[in-house]
């Protein structure tokens, strides 16, 4: 399933109607103005579906946003929704308590609770629906609403692992979806304080996913080591290999694969960008030994490379 509602192709005057409609009808969500309401309002939303997930993301001007008895009835969610805040800030009342919202923070809450959101500014944010049935199980108790700084820990594993589920989405399979989204029950039920003794693996994943994160934002950089990464997630070196270990790879397998992938998209990119530009570009300060990975690990020499996808261009 995917999904796209925008007001941009509306009359001004009817923005805000219409928009209370669509989302009263697709997310049994009421839309009401904010008090200092002024200029023509703008919104847009998004959403996509895959196994037990649906992720949806959210970019309009400021509304007070409620759901109550009436729109529950409407559609029952049954689920639970992480949200990540990109705004400057919102506060939600869930069932009672109040939890106010900052950049970055994650927070968990039940869908079908009752609710009243009011933004400081606008909305911006990404959401993720997760089955009751798959995330109460690793939750350390009854939840309405938390409110997850995503900074440190397995907060911010939690955090990167929805950063990567996101940008790889439409090359996950669906099938595939389902043990992706058990890890992240895992986490998210780690994060707001289950004990992390039975969940190894979950925690491991979320390392790993931030290890590569870093990695792949770094790859430039000469002096990208196991030590700097580990650093950067609190873990020791040794920690760090023994995160590869089950993949089949190594730290070192790992950054140099994702160096050559770069240097070879330059070479194919940038047909008159030099071949030793961009090995150093990338992070290799030896050029014979940027030569000798590259054929090692696609079979050809740089410049056969890009001779190749000239002659697939003008053939």
């Amino acid at each position: 399933m995917q999904l796209h509602l925008t007001t941009d192709d509306l009359p001004e005057q009817d923005r805000l109607g219409a928009w209370n409609e669509t989302i009263f009808d697709t997310l049994a969500i009421t839309a009401r103005p904010m008090p200092n309401a002024s200029g023509p309002f703008r919104a847009r939303f998004s959403a996509r579906s895959s196994g037990p997930l649906l992720h949806c993301s959210f970019d309009s001007d400021g509304f007070i946003a409620t759901r109550r008895s009436r729109e529950i009835a409407h559609r029952q969610w049954r689920g639970y929704r992480i949200y990540r805040e990109y705004s400057a800030g919102v506060r939600f009342t869930v069932a009672g308590e109040e939890v106010v919202t900052a950049p970055g923070d994650l927070m968990i809450a039940d869908a079908d609770a009752v609710f009243q959101a009011l933004p400081a500014d606008r909305y911006s944010d990404e959401s993720w629906l997760v089955p009751k049935a798959l995330l109460e199980p690793h939750l350390p108790g009854q939840l309405n609403v938390q409110r997850l700084s995503a900074r440190g820990g397995v907060e911010a594993l939690a955090a990167g692992y929805l950063e990567a589920l996101t940008r790889n989405w439409d090359s996950i399979p669906e099938t595939t979806m389902g043990p992706v989204a058990d890890t992240l029950a895992r986490l998210i039920g780690i994060a707001c304080g289950a004990a992390a003794d039975d969940q190894v693996e979950a925690v491991r994943t979320g390392r790993l996913v931030k290890a590569k994160q870093y990695i792949v934002g770094h790859l430039a950089d000469p002096d990208l080591s196991p030590a700097r990464v580990a650093g950067s997630l609190g873990i020791s070196v040794r920690s760090l290999h023994l995160l590869f270990e089950p993949a089949g790879t190594s730290f070192a397998r790992y950054v140099l694969q994702r160096r050559l992938e770069e240097c070879r998209a330059a070479l194919i990119g940038n047909p008159a960008r030099p071949v030793t530009d961009i090995a150093f570009a990338w992070g290799f300060s030896s050029l014979s030994g940027f030569y000798r990975a590259f054929h090692s690990m696609f079979c050809l020499s740089p410049g056969e490379v890009r001779r190749s996808a000239l002659d697939s261009r003008q053939g």
